[in-house]
């Protein structure tokens, strides 16, 4: 159960763009719809607007493939500002699914749901723990050109961060909607830890409602 959660928290760090200047996180008021990528003349500019942009999202979902010590195939639904679905598609935890509200958290194994024991504490505020800051670690960023994710039209960038948690090192690529201009896939590779590499693909689009499964 402890690798579960350990897992669960890495892959919250993981779909909120691993320290993205401006949180790459769900919650706040809607921005602009229409996409203002530079065309690499600023790409740390256009990550940094992308990232301001998927802040004022109210909701998402997010698709995740990865390797490393142990594989993970996972689904985590997002509505702002404290509500989580993740579902366990493959590797560790396989067919499990776990729902946080606030402070309350609840487990499907199986067929049956099950609310936790309670901690008080909700899930932290990862929009509040990923600031400008970020900007610190940052670095070679680059204009890789424009590319296309499931048929939309992107620009893609790539650069180099640190993990807000442990400090280990991660280089990365990031796919931005030229239309929305907001982030549409994220792959990344690590230099050491728990995984080896990370794709997540993002669904800023689908309506997505997360209630509690029991009483």
């Amino acid at each position: 159960m402890k690798k579960v959660y350990s897992t669960t928290f890495v892959l919250l760090l993981i779909v909120f763009g691993c320290k993205l200047p401006s949180a790459l996180t769900g919650g706040g008021a809607g921005g602009s719809g229409k996409g203002t990528a530079t065309g690499g003349s600023d790409p740390k500019a256009d990550i940094v607007e992308a990232s301001r942009k998927f802040i004022a999202l109210p909701h998402f979902s997010a698709k995740m493939e990865g390797t490393g010590q142990t594989e993970i195939k996972s689904q985590v639904d997002f509505v702002a500002p404290d509500r989580f679905h993740i579902k366990y598609l493959g590797g560790t935890g396989a067919g499990m699914e776990i729902i946080y509200i606030g402070t309350d958290s609840y487990m499907k194994t199986g067929d049956k749901w099950s609310k936790m024991p309670s901690s008080g504490v909700s899930i932290p505020n990862l929009r509040d723990s990923f600031t400008e800051a970020g900007l610190k670690t940052l670095t070679d960023v680059k204009f890789d050109g424009e590319d296309t994710v499931d048929g939309k039209p992107a620009m893609a960038y790539s650069y180099k961060n640190v993990t807000p948690v442990g400090g280990y090192p991660f280089t990365s690529k990031i796919w931005i909607g030229q239309q929305s201009g907001i982030p549409l896939k994220i792959y990344v590779e690590y230099s050491n830890g728990m995984l080896k590499n990370m794709t997540v693909n993002y669904d800023t689009e689908s309506p997505v409602s997360i209630e509690a499964p029991i009483k």
